[in-house]
């Protein structure tokens, strides 16, 4: 599981449709659902109800999207520490 992969998740999760996240994301519909399949397939888990009007998160989707909003929003602060880090080393 990578954090790449969480970010996909995440936006299939708001947007509730893997066509609309892909078009989203500037990656082919295809590509997305292998990805998702994989990570489900990772976890051994189902994390999305696919109906016929679009997708909702099982109650295992639900926990996943807790956690990793948790951990997308930590590496955005880590990146953003060194960054500002960085910069005070330059001035």
């Amino acid at each position: 599981m990578d954090l790449r992969v969480l970010r996909y998740f995440l936006t299939v999760a708001k947007e509730q449709s893997f066509t609309k996240a892909a078009k989203q994301l500037h990656i082919t519909q295809p590509t997305l659902s292998r990805q998702l399949a994989a990570l489900e397939a990772e976890l051994g888990v189902t994390l999305f109800d696919r109906g016929g009007h679009g997708i909702t998160l099982t109650n295992e989707g639900i926990l996943l999207k807790r956690r990793a909003l948790e951990m997308v929003d930590l590496e955005d602060k880590i990146a953003s520490i060194l960054a500002s880090l960085c910069h005070k080393d330059w001035l």
